[in-house]
This record gives structure tokens, sequence and C-alpha cells, in this order.
């Protein structure tokens, strides 16, 4: 298959318009998308697991926005998204500043519609 088959339109605008929104700290929309009960898990480079919920994913863009931080990078390589029409899922690899050096992420983020508005329900991180 070729890599544009592998990759769901509507799933695909969705996770840009999060990074958009996400990127410069857009916290009405982040609320908004964000399913009252996510699951938001990384895995750091030396293997150690941190899970959040939504109030403290929040509480992270909120604290950047607030400290007065520049926008985080937009770049944004889609590997694979799906959709059944009520729920979505998509790959893809991240590039961000973390601790003043740009590193590379791997997300899995897991869309449900619900009440007829895409929520995000799960995400997981993986620092390359």
């Amino acid at each position: 298959m070729k890599k544009q088959e592998l990759i769901d339109t509507e799933i695909e605008n969705l996770t840009l318009d999060l990074i958009k929104h996400g990127t410069t700290f857009d916290l009405d929309y982040l609320e908004m998308v964000y399913d009252d009960e996510l699951v938001f898990v990384q895995m750091t480079r030396d293997k150690k697991i941190v899970r959040f919920g939504k109030k403290d994913n929040m509480d992270f863009f909120r604290n950047l926005k607030y400290s007065g931080s520049e926008p985080l990078n937009d770049y944004s390589e889609f590997h694979y998204a799906d959709n059944d029409g009520k729920k979505g899922f998509v790959i893809l690899t991240r590039k961000m500043k973390k601790g003043g050096e740009e590193d590379e992420f791997l997300f899995n983020i897991y869309w449900e519609k619900k009440n007829g508005n895409w929520k995000i329900i799960r995400e997981s991180v993986l620092q390359k």
C-alpha cells in the first residue's frame, strides 16, 4: 500500500487541528477536544511510564501558556490514520523541544465520536 492509502483524511485533519491549537496553547479548544476521561500515557527514553488525566494534561498546556512559552514546533509526519465513523486512530511523529533540545516523539491518538463531536479518549507518546 502507498503511504497516502494508509491515511484517513478526516482523522488526519482532526489531528492537524489538534496540533495547530495545541502548539499555540488554545485552552478552549483543548478543553473541548479532550474527553473528560482522557488517558494520556508517556514512556520516556529510560522507559519510565507516566500517566496523566485530562486535568494534568490541561495543566501542562496552561502552564506553558501563562509562563509565556513560545509556541511549540508544529512538525508532524503521519504514518497511519483510520476511521470507522465512530472511532479513529492515528500514528504520527512529532518534533518538540523538551529541556532545550528538540526531540522526536511517536504519538498514538485514539479518537471517538461522542454526541456528534470527535473527542480524544486516549493518547500515548514514546520519546524516540
